[in-house]
Protein backbone atom coordinates (compact mmCIF):
# COMPACT_ATOMS: atom_id res chain seq x y z
CA UNK A 1 0.00 0.00 0.00
CA UNK A 2 2.94 2.66 0.57
CA UNK A 3 4.64 1.49 -2.61
CA UNK A 4 1.12 2.22 -4.68
CA UNK A 5 0.63 5.77 -2.48
CA UNK A 6 3.95 6.61 -3.47
CA UNK A 7 4.01 5.81 -7.48
CA UNK A 8 -0.21 7.49 -7.49
CA UNK A 9 1.42 10.61 -5.17
CA UNK A 10 4.17 11.33 -7.75
CA UNK A 11 1.82 10.92 -10.41
CA UNK A 12 -0.69 13.45 -9.02
CA UNK A 13 1.84 15.84 -8.53
CA UNK A 14 3.22 15.44 -11.74
CA UNK A 15 -0.54 16.54 -13.18
CA UNK A 16 -0.66 19.54 -10.81
CA UNK A 17 2.52 20.82 -12.65
CA UNK A 18 1.06 19.99 -15.86
CA UNK A 19 -2.14 21.96 -15.27
CA UNK A 20 -3.56 18.48 -16.16
CA UNK A 21 -6.00 18.94 -12.48
CA UNK A 22 -6.98 21.97 -10.74
CA UNK A 23 -7.95 21.07 -7.37
CA UNK A 24 -4.23 19.97 -5.89
CA UNK A 25 -2.58 16.74 -5.24
CA UNK A 26 -5.40 14.63 -3.93
CA UNK A 27 -3.23 11.95 -2.65
CA UNK A 28 -1.66 14.25 -0.41
CA UNK A 29 -4.93 13.79 2.17
CA UNK A 30 -4.32 9.88 2.11
CA UNK A 31 -2.57 8.40 5.01
CA UNK A 32 -0.52 5.68 3.91
CA UNK A 33 0.31 3.07 6.89
CA UNK A 34 3.27 3.54 8.74
CA UNK A 35 6.26 1.64 7.72
CA UNK A 36 6.95 -1.64 9.45
CA UNK A 37 9.61 -1.98 11.85
CA UNK A 38 12.67 -3.50 10.46
CA UNK A 39 13.30 -7.00 11.36
CA UNK A 40 16.69 -8.00 9.39
CA UNK A 41 17.48 -11.37 10.93
CA UNK A 42 20.70 -12.14 10.14
CA UNK A 43 22.37 -15.28 10.80
CA UNK A 44 24.54 -15.53 14.10
CA UNK A 45 27.98 -15.58 13.89
CA UNK A 46 27.60 -19.59 14.33
CA UNK A 47 25.42 -19.94 11.31
CA UNK A 48 27.48 -17.71 9.72
CA UNK A 49 30.45 -20.11 10.21
CA UNK A 50 29.01 -22.49 9.57
CA UNK A 51 27.57 -21.18 6.31
CA UNK A 52 31.12 -19.97 4.98
CA UNK A 53 33.00 -23.33 5.40
CA UNK A 54 30.27 -25.24 3.74
CA UNK A 55 30.46 -23.01 1.08
CA UNK A 56 34.15 -22.93 1.18
CA UNK A 57 34.08 -26.75 -0.31
CA UNK A 58 34.23 -24.70 -3.88
CA UNK A 59 36.51 -22.71 -4.10
CA UNK A 60 34.99 -20.29 -6.46
CA UNK A 61 31.16 -20.87 -4.51
CA UNK A 62 32.80 -19.68 -1.03
CA UNK A 63 34.59 -16.69 -2.30
CA UNK A 64 31.67 -15.08 -3.33
CA UNK A 65 29.77 -15.70 -0.03
CA UNK A 66 33.16 -14.72 1.58
CA UNK A 67 32.83 -11.49 -0.41
CA UNK A 68 28.95 -11.09 0.19
CA UNK A 69 30.00 -11.37 4.45
CA UNK A 70 32.40 -8.77 3.99
CA UNK A 71 31.38 -6.12 2.03
CA UNK A 72 27.54 -6.59 2.12
CA UNK A 73 27.12 -6.35 -1.55
CA UNK A 74 24.03 -7.14 -3.16
CA UNK A 75 23.63 -10.43 -4.94
CA UNK A 76 23.24 -8.49 -8.65
CA UNK A 77 26.10 -6.37 -7.51
CA UNK A 78 28.78 -9.20 -7.32
CA UNK A 79 27.05 -10.84 -10.39
CA UNK A 80 28.33 -7.83 -12.50
CA UNK A 81 31.24 -7.38 -10.56
CA UNK A 82 34.05 -7.43 -13.05
CA UNK A 83 38.21 -7.75 -12.49
CA UNK A 84 38.91 -4.05 -13.81
CA UNK A 85 36.74 -3.24 -10.82
CA UNK A 86 39.10 -5.25 -8.17
CA UNK A 87 41.85 -3.29 -7.05
CA UNK A 88 44.20 -5.78 -5.10
CA UNK A 89 47.27 -3.29 -4.62
CA UNK A 90 44.58 -0.57 -3.22
CA UNK A 91 42.87 -3.22 -1.38
CA UNK A 92 39.36 -2.08 -2.74
CA UNK A 93 36.85 -3.10 -4.79
CA UNK A 94 34.79 -0.41 -6.99
CA UNK A 95 30.28 -1.21 -7.32
CA UNK A 96 29.10 0.28 -10.36
CA UNK A 97 26.66 -2.07 -12.07
CA UNK A 98 24.19 -4.75 -11.49
CA UNK A 99 22.73 -7.52 -12.87
CA UNK A 100 18.81 -7.30 -13.92
CA UNK A 101 17.30 -10.79 -14.29
CA UNK A 102 13.63 -11.12 -16.28
CA UNK A 103 13.12 -15.11 -16.53
CA UNK A 104 16.17 -15.88 -18.08
CA UNK A 105 17.24 -13.24 -19.97
CA UNK A 106 19.75 -10.80 -18.03
CA UNK A 107 21.18 -7.24 -18.51
CA UNK A 108 23.19 -5.08 -16.97
CA UNK A 109 22.42 -1.59 -15.01
CA UNK A 110 23.08 1.01 -12.89
CA UNK A 111 22.77 -0.05 -8.86
CA UNK A 112 19.76 0.01 -7.04
CA UNK A 113 20.35 3.43 -5.88
CA UNK A 114 22.26 4.74 -9.05
CA UNK A 115 25.52 5.45 -6.70
CA UNK A 116 29.08 4.18 -7.25
CA UNK A 117 30.87 3.33 -4.18
CA UNK A 118 34.12 2.01 -3.44
CA UNK A 119 34.70 -0.43 -0.39
CA UNK A 120 37.80 -1.30 1.62
CA UNK A 121 38.85 -4.76 2.28
CA UNK A 122 40.33 -6.12 4.91
CA UNK A 123 43.43 -8.34 4.32
CA UNK A 124 42.32 -11.81 4.30
CA UNK A 125 39.39 -10.71 1.56
CA UNK A 126 42.15 -9.27 -0.43
CA UNK A 127 44.17 -12.78 0.22
CA UNK A 128 40.52 -14.55 -1.14
CA UNK A 129 40.68 -12.68 -3.82
CA UNK A 130 44.34 -13.18 -5.01
CA UNK A 131 44.01 -16.47 -4.99
CA UNK A 132 40.28 -16.55 -6.67
CA UNK A 133 41.87 -14.58 -9.44
CA UNK A 134 45.08 -16.86 -9.67
CA UNK A 135 42.65 -19.61 -10.10
CA UNK A 136 40.89 -17.65 -12.75
CA UNK A 137 44.39 -17.43 -15.29
CA UNK A 138 45.56 -20.66 -14.81
CA UNK A 139 42.08 -21.78 -16.33
CA UNK A 140 42.16 -18.98 -19.14
CA UNK A 141 45.63 -20.30 -19.90
CA UNK A 142 44.82 -23.68 -20.23
CA UNK A 143 42.41 -22.49 -23.06
CA UNK A 144 45.47 -20.75 -24.76
CA UNK A 145 43.96 -16.94 -23.70
CA UNK A 146 44.66 -14.58 -21.08
CA UNK A 147 42.00 -13.02 -18.81
CA UNK A 148 40.48 -9.71 -19.44
CA UNK A 149 39.90 -6.97 -17.04
CA UNK A 150 36.62 -7.35 -18.66
CA UNK A 151 36.07 -10.65 -17.26
CA UNK A 152 33.48 -11.03 -14.47
CA UNK A 153 35.05 -11.91 -11.57
CA UNK A 154 32.12 -14.57 -11.25
CA UNK A 155 31.25 -16.58 -14.07
CA UNK A 156 30.00 -19.64 -15.42
CA UNK A 157 31.85 -19.35 -18.59
CA UNK A 158 35.30 -20.46 -19.46
CA UNK A 159 36.76 -16.93 -20.04
CA UNK A 160 34.00 -15.33 -17.77
CA UNK A 161 32.54 -13.32 -20.28
CA UNK A 162 29.17 -13.88 -19.03
CA UNK A 163 28.13 -12.68 -15.78
CA UNK A 164 26.20 -15.58 -13.28
CA UNK A 165 22.38 -15.02 -12.72
CA UNK A 166 21.38 -13.40 -9.51
CA UNK A 167 18.54 -16.20 -9.46
CA UNK A 168 21.88 -18.94 -9.85
CA UNK A 169 23.22 -17.64 -6.70
CA UNK A 170 19.84 -17.34 -4.65
CA UNK A 171 18.93 -20.93 -5.53
CA UNK A 172 22.81 -22.39 -4.64
CA UNK A 173 22.80 -20.28 -1.42
CA UNK A 174 19.52 -21.58 -0.28
CA UNK A 175 20.16 -25.30 -1.44
CA UNK A 176 23.47 -24.68 0.95
CA UNK A 177 21.30 -22.90 3.50
CA UNK A 178 18.61 -26.03 3.46
CA UNK A 179 21.68 -28.72 4.11
CA UNK A 180 22.76 -26.81 7.11
CA UNK A 181 18.97 -26.72 8.13
CA UNK A 182 19.48 -22.74 8.49
CA UNK A 183 16.49 -20.42 7.59
CA UNK A 184 18.04 -17.62 5.78
CA UNK A 185 18.94 -15.85 2.26
CA UNK A 186 21.93 -14.70 0.69
CA UNK A 187 20.58 -11.31 1.08
CA UNK A 188 20.81 -11.39 4.88
CA UNK A 189 24.25 -11.42 4.53
CA UNK A 190 23.95 -8.00 3.83
CA UNK A 191 22.08 -7.46 7.57
CA UNK A 192 25.28 -9.89 9.07
CA UNK A 193 27.68 -7.33 7.64
CA UNK A 194 25.62 -4.23 8.84
CA UNK A 195 24.85 -5.71 12.48
CA UNK A 196 28.67 -7.00 12.68
CA UNK A 197 29.99 -3.69 12.03
CA UNK A 198 27.32 -1.97 14.25
CA UNK A 199 28.34 -4.33 17.09
CA UNK A 200 32.26 -3.75 16.13
CA UNK A 201 31.38 0.06 17.12
CA UNK A 202 31.60 1.47 13.13
CA UNK A 203 29.14 4.70 12.51
CA UNK A 204 25.84 3.89 10.84
CA UNK A 205 27.27 6.24 8.09
CA UNK A 206 30.06 4.39 7.14
CA UNK A 207 27.72 1.43 7.11
CA UNK A 208 25.54 2.61 5.31
CA UNK A 209 27.77 4.06 2.51
CA UNK A 210 29.35 0.45 2.35
CA UNK A 211 26.11 -1.21 1.88
CA UNK A 212 24.91 1.82 -0.61
CA UNK A 213 22.34 2.51 1.13
CA UNK A 214 20.28 5.54 0.09
CA UNK A 215 19.85 8.86 1.74
CA UNK A 216 22.49 9.21 5.00
CA UNK A 217 25.41 6.29 3.51
CA UNK A 218 25.31 8.24 -0.37
CA UNK A 219 25.66 11.65 1.22
CA UNK A 220 28.38 10.67 3.45
CA UNK A 221 30.37 9.06 1.12
CA UNK A 222 29.96 12.05 -1.26
CA UNK A 223 30.30 15.03 1.40
CA UNK A 224 33.26 14.02 4.09
CA UNK A 225 34.78 11.17 1.51
CA UNK A 226 37.75 11.93 3.59
CA UNK A 227 36.54 11.11 6.92
CA UNK A 228 35.05 8.31 5.83
CA UNK A 229 37.64 6.80 3.84
CA UNK A 230 39.46 6.59 7.09
CA UNK A 231 36.61 5.33 9.00
CA UNK A 232 35.91 2.70 5.83
CA UNK A 233 39.22 1.27 6.72
CA UNK A 234 38.85 0.73 10.10
CA UNK A 235 35.70 -0.74 9.29
CA UNK A 236 37.09 -3.52 6.67
CA UNK A 237 39.73 -4.29 9.18
CA UNK A 238 37.24 -4.39 12.51
CA UNK A 239 35.07 -6.87 10.11
CA UNK A 240 37.95 -9.08 9.32
CA UNK A 241 38.27 -9.84 13.33
CA UNK A 242 34.78 -11.33 13.43
CA UNK A 243 34.81 -13.58 10.23
CA UNK A 244 35.44 -17.22 10.94
CA UNK A 245 38.35 -18.37 9.56
CA UNK A 246 39.17 -20.27 6.55
CA UNK A 247 39.68 -24.01 6.31
CA UNK A 248 42.54 -24.85 5.18
CA UNK A 249 42.75 -25.93 1.92
CA UNK A 250 42.98 -29.80 1.39
CA UNK A 251 43.99 -32.14 -0.67
CA UNK A 252 40.92 -33.87 -2.64
CA UNK A 253 43.06 -36.22 -4.36
CA UNK A 254 45.20 -37.10 -0.91
CA UNK A 255 42.42 -37.03 0.99
CA UNK A 256 40.70 -39.63 -0.82
CA UNK A 257 43.33 -41.71 0.50
CA UNK A 258 42.82 -42.21 3.88
CA UNK A 259 39.01 -40.67 4.40
CA UNK A 260 37.21 -41.44 1.07
CA UNK A 261 33.70 -40.11 1.14
CA UNK A 262 32.20 -40.17 -2.42
CA UNK A 263 31.81 -44.21 -3.67
CA UNK A 264 34.29 -44.50 -6.37
CA UNK A 265 36.44 -42.81 -3.39
CA UNK A 266 35.72 -45.75 -1.66
CA UNK A 267 36.02 -48.61 -4.11
CA UNK A 268 39.55 -46.99 -5.32
CA UNK A 269 40.73 -46.87 -1.61
CA UNK A 270 39.82 -50.49 -1.66
CA UNK A 271 41.72 -51.57 -4.68
CA UNK A 272 44.43 -49.42 -3.04
CA UNK A 273 44.48 -51.36 -0.09
CA UNK A 274 44.81 -54.50 -1.89
CA UNK A 275 47.87 -52.79 -4.01
CA UNK A 276 49.64 -51.97 -0.62
CA UNK A 277 49.10 -55.05 1.01
CA UNK A 278 50.68 -57.04 -1.91
CA UNK A 279 47.40 -58.76 -2.71
CA UNK A 280 47.31 -57.33 -6.12
CA UNK A 281 51.06 -57.66 -7.69
CA UNK A 282 52.90 -54.97 -10.00
CA UNK A 283 52.26 -55.71 -13.58
CA UNK A 284 49.26 -58.19 -12.24
CA UNK A 285 46.07 -57.06 -14.47
CA UNK A 286 44.17 -54.73 -12.99
CA UNK A 287 40.55 -54.60 -12.33
CA UNK A 288 38.95 -53.44 -15.78
CA UNK A 289 36.03 -50.56 -15.29
CA UNK A 290 33.62 -53.17 -16.50
CA UNK A 291 34.75 -55.94 -13.47
CA UNK A 292 34.43 -52.82 -11.06
CA UNK A 293 30.76 -51.96 -12.31
CA UNK A 294 29.77 -55.50 -11.74
CA UNK A 295 31.94 -56.24 -8.96
CA UNK A 296 30.83 -53.21 -7.02
CA UNK A 297 27.02 -52.55 -8.21
CA UNK A 298 27.36 -48.89 -9.66
CA UNK A 299 27.20 -46.93 -12.59
CA UNK A 300 29.62 -46.79 -15.66
CA UNK A 301 30.40 -43.51 -14.33
CA UNK A 302 31.51 -44.24 -11.15
CA UNK A 303 34.06 -47.28 -12.77
CA UNK A 304 35.49 -44.73 -14.51
CA UNK A 305 36.15 -42.15 -11.82
CA UNK A 306 37.37 -45.19 -9.74
CA UNK A 307 40.27 -45.95 -12.27
CA UNK A 308 40.86 -42.19 -12.97
CA UNK A 309 41.89 -42.08 -9.54
CA UNK A 310 43.63 -44.90 -9.05
CA UNK A 311 45.85 -43.64 -12.01
CA UNK A 312 45.86 -40.22 -10.10
CA UNK A 313 47.44 -42.30 -7.77
CA UNK A 314 50.18 -43.97 -9.88
CA UNK A 315 49.10 -47.23 -8.73
CA UNK A 316 47.53 -48.41 -12.06
CA UNK A 317 48.57 -47.82 -15.86
CA UNK A 318 45.87 -47.73 -18.39
CA UNK A 319 45.53 -46.21 -22.02
CA UNK A 320 42.70 -46.97 -24.20
CA UNK A 321 43.52 -49.90 -26.32
CA UNK A 322 45.64 -52.23 -23.46
CA UNK A 323 44.51 -54.10 -20.45
CA UNK A 324 45.26 -51.72 -17.33
CA UNK A 325 47.76 -52.88 -15.03
CA UNK A 326 48.80 -52.58 -11.18
CA UNK A 327 52.10 -50.74 -10.87
CA UNK A 328 54.31 -50.84 -8.42
CA UNK A 329 53.24 -48.12 -5.37
CA UNK A 330 55.96 -45.21 -4.08
CA UNK A 331 58.26 -46.87 -1.48
CA UNK A 332 57.26 -44.61 1.16
CA UNK A 333 53.42 -45.87 1.11
CA UNK A 334 54.66 -49.52 1.24
CA UNK A 335 56.58 -48.26 4.29
CA UNK A 336 53.35 -46.47 6.26
CA UNK A 337 50.35 -47.99 4.65
CA UNK A 338 46.94 -46.06 5.81
CA UNK A 339 43.79 -47.76 7.36
CA UNK A 340 41.40 -46.94 4.61
CA UNK A 341 37.88 -47.60 5.11
CA UNK A 342 36.71 -51.03 2.56
CA UNK A 343 34.41 -49.85 -0.17
CA UNK A 344 30.86 -49.09 0.07
CA UNK A 345 27.75 -49.65 -1.95
CA UNK A 346 25.84 -46.83 -2.01
CA UNK A 347 23.02 -48.42 -1.40
CA UNK A 348 24.10 -49.60 2.05
CA UNK A 349 23.41 -47.13 5.02
CA UNK A 350 22.21 -49.34 8.17
CA UNK A 351 24.29 -50.31 11.70
CA UNK A 352 26.12 -53.00 11.68
CA UNK A 353 26.95 -53.19 8.21
CA UNK A 354 30.22 -55.29 7.56
CA UNK A 355 30.99 -56.11 3.54
CA UNK A 356 29.66 -58.95 1.96
CA UNK A 357 29.92 -61.49 -0.98
CA UNK A 358 27.15 -61.71 -2.43
CA UNK A 359 25.77 -64.58 -4.81
CA UNK A 360 22.36 -64.18 -7.03
CA UNK A 361 20.37 -67.10 -8.30
CA UNK A 362 17.37 -66.99 -10.43
CA UNK A 363 15.15 -70.18 -10.54
CA UNK A 364 18.26 -71.68 -8.64
CA UNK A 365 20.76 -70.68 -11.54
CA UNK A 366 23.89 -68.65 -10.25
CA UNK A 367 23.44 -65.34 -12.81
CA UNK A 368 25.70 -62.94 -10.76
CA UNK A 369 28.39 -62.59 -8.32
CA UNK A 370 28.61 -59.28 -6.38
CA UNK A 371 29.50 -57.42 -3.12
CA UNK A 372 28.53 -55.07 -0.86
CA UNK A 373 27.90 -53.62 2.33
CA UNK A 374 24.82 -54.38 4.69
CA UNK A 375 23.76 -56.14 7.81
CA UNK A 376 23.52 -59.92 7.04
CA UNK A 377 20.49 -59.67 9.85
CA UNK A 378 18.71 -56.96 8.37
CA UNK A 379 16.15 -57.88 6.17
CA UNK A 380 15.19 -54.63 4.98
CA UNK A 381 18.87 -54.29 3.79
CA UNK A 382 18.99 -57.78 2.28
CA UNK A 383 15.56 -57.11 -0.02
CA UNK A 384 16.81 -54.05 -1.58
CA UNK A 385 20.22 -55.84 -2.59
CA UNK A 386 18.33 -58.77 -4.05
CA UNK A 387 15.32 -56.20 -5.49
CA UNK A 388 18.30 -53.81 -7.43
CA UNK A 389 20.58 -57.13 -8.05
CA UNK A 390 17.20 -58.70 -9.83
CA UNK A 391 16.44 -55.46 -12.25
CA UNK A 392 20.23 -55.36 -13.30
CA UNK A 393 19.54 -58.66 -14.25
CA UNK A 394 16.05 -59.40 -15.82
CA UNK A 395 14.74 -55.71 -15.99
CA UNK A 396 12.78 -52.94 -14.18
CA UNK A 397 9.31 -55.70 -14.58
CA UNK A 398 11.19 -58.92 -13.60
CA UNK A 399 9.83 -60.24 -10.28
CA UNK A 400 11.92 -60.50 -7.38
CA UNK A 401 9.98 -63.62 -5.97
CA UNK A 402 12.07 -65.85 -8.39
CA UNK A 403 15.35 -64.99 -7.22
CA UNK A 404 17.56 -65.50 -3.85
CA UNK A 405 20.43 -64.35 -2.57
CA UNK A 406 23.58 -66.68 -0.73
CA UNK A 407 24.71 -64.57 1.70
CA UNK A 408 28.22 -64.54 2.78
CA UNK A 409 31.34 -62.78 4.55
CA UNK A 410 33.89 -61.00 2.08
CA UNK A 411 36.87 -63.81 1.54
CA UNK A 412 34.91 -66.42 3.69
CA UNK A 413 33.20 -69.32 2.15
CA UNK A 414 30.65 -70.42 4.98
CA UNK A 415 27.19 -69.43 3.99
CA UNK A 416 25.58 -66.97 6.49
CA UNK A 417 21.83 -67.17 5.18
CA UNK A 418 19.76 -67.67 2.08
CA UNK A 419 17.54 -64.75 1.41
CA UNK A 420 14.63 -65.29 -0.71
CA UNK A 421 11.76 -61.74 -1.47
CA UNK A 422 8.47 -63.76 0.21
Amino acid sequence: MRRVHFLLSGALTRAVKWGWITTGNPASTAEPPPEPNPDPQPPTPEEAARIVNEAWKDPEWGTLVWLAMTTGARRAELCALRWKHVSLSLGTISVRRSVDQNGAETAEKGTKTHQHRRIALDPDTIAVLTEHRQRWKTRVASLGLSLSDEAFVFSLTPDGSKSMKPNTVTQRYGRLAARLGIATTIHKLRHFSATELIAAGVDPRTVGGRLGHAGGGSTTLRVYSAWVAESDQRAANMLATRMPSRPVAVDRIERAKTQPEAPYEKIAAGIRKQILDGALAPRSPASTQKEIRETHDVSAGTANRVVELLKEWKLVEASRGRRAVVLRPPAEEVQKPEPVTEPTSPASDGEGAELLDLRLFCLGENVRTFTAEAAPGDPAQLRRLLTNAARRHGGKDVDPADYELEVRRAGAAELITTFAAL
